[in-house]
């Protein structure tokens, strides 16, 4: 181990014998390669108070103190400050103690009168790159867990979830094409498929927010395509969705470029459907596309209750909902709509950005480069 940038290494000295304590700090002068900034305390609420504070490194304790005796004192040392490495200083030469001081949690064990400086700062600095090696073996086992429970977590989501609710899918379906229903058999299982579909809808969130979050965020299959194409089949779904509805596409340009097909148009059904639900049903929802500079812009406009302005710095994080009171029958989620509209976006190098106001409605725009960037060498 080095120190810091040459800083001394701070050392919380728990003892109570004024002789001994003094004794100790001669020595740790005693080797000059490596200097100790002391703090001494003589008792165990003292030092149960200090390790609360941010800046030590290790902690020599004495086991035998006016309020701690014994083992208890590593315990309670450990359940005030776990990520402390801890020396443990005892009058009697025991090897059982030893092995229990250790198997509580201390990273060594030095008798009184048989200490000399280099065996301490030996000791001290051994007792802190253990204490390291020990939380670095901690956090490897986490992260190891944490990929095992995002496989599951995703393999539930992927598999376990979405085949019943296909299969409830595919028999409304059915049913609505040839089961002979009469009017209110119909509607009810109408119900069920738009509740099917809504669920789905939930799932694939959930494993595209998982996915970032554990995974590292979007895999991309980039391939050349037009963007003008894609929109379109977008509004043409909504259309049929929503035929009370009225979409306004335009597009300028050429609207080619080198993205991932099936993530681009689930970014622009995500803003298109959020524009559907945020606004009044007489009004129209507007795309439009077009080149800008080397790359191309989308807008997304819709006219209705504008964004507050405190949750405008807040609408792309996750469970977050721009607006209160969609209207009645409107789709309903997490509030991670836009949240992973962003992140696909960011994943193809661009940006995404929103503006509304009460005169001019709600508008989001996406900038994408038509290329992906150069790797760096």
């Amino acid at each position: 181990m080095t120190q810091n940038e040459g800083r001394p290494l701070r050392l919380l000295l728990v003892e109570d014998n004024p002789g001994d304590a003094r004794l100790l700090q001669e020595e740790l002068k005693e080797v000059p390669s490596v200097r100790f900034e002391v703090r001494h305390v003589t008792r165990m609420a003292e030092a149960l108070a200090v390790v609360s504070e941010p800046g030590l490194d290790v902690v020599l304790l004495d086991l035998a103190l006016p309020d701690g005796q014994g083992i208890s004192n590593i315990e309670r040392m450990l359940q005030a400050a776990p990520m402390l490495p801890l020396v443990v200083l005892t009058g009697t030469d025991d090897e059982q103690l030893s092995m229990k001081a250790v198997h509580a949690g201390a990273q060594d064990y030095l008798v009184k009168g048989q200490v000399t400086g280099p065996l301490l700062v030996r000791a001290l600095r051994y007792a802190i790159e253990r204490k390291r090696a020990e939380e670095g073996l901690k956090r490897e086992e986490a992260a190891r867990q944490t990929a095992v429970f995002r496989e599951q977590f995703l393999g539930i989501l992927g598999h376990d979830l979405r085949n019943p609710l296909q299969a409830i899918s595919g028999n409304a379906a059915l049913l609505l094409r040839y089961g002979g229903l009469s009017e209110p058999q119909r509607k009810a299982v109408n119900r069920i498929s738009i509740s099917a579909d809504r669920m789905a809808r939930m799932i694939s969130d959930i494993l595209d927010f998982t996915r970032t979050r554990l995974g590292g965020g979007y895999p991309l299959q980039r391939t050349w395509m037009n963007l003008h194409d894609v929109l379109r089949q977008v509004v043409e779904e909504l259309e049929v969705a929503h035929p009370k509805r009225r979409f306004e596409l335009g597009v300028s340009g050429t609207g080619w470029g080198e993205w991932d097909s099936d993530r681009i148009a689930q970014a622009a059904s995500n803003l298109v459907g959020n524009a559907v639900q945020y606004s009044p049903e007489d009004s129209a929802v507007r795309v439009l596309a077009r080149d800008e500079g080397d790359g191309v812009r989308v807008e997304v406009h819709n006219l209705g209750s504008p964004i507050p302005s405190e949750r405008l710095p807040h609408i792309f994080d996750p469970f977050v909902r721009g607006r209160d009171g969609a209207r009645s029958g409107s789709r309903s989620g997490l509030g991670l709509g836009l949240y992973i509209t962003h992140e696909i976006v960011k994943a193809h190098g661009g940006a995404l950005q929103v503006r509304s106001t009460e005169a001019e409605g709600t508008c989001f725009w996406l900038n994408l480069p038509r290329h992906p960037p150069a790797a760096k060498t």
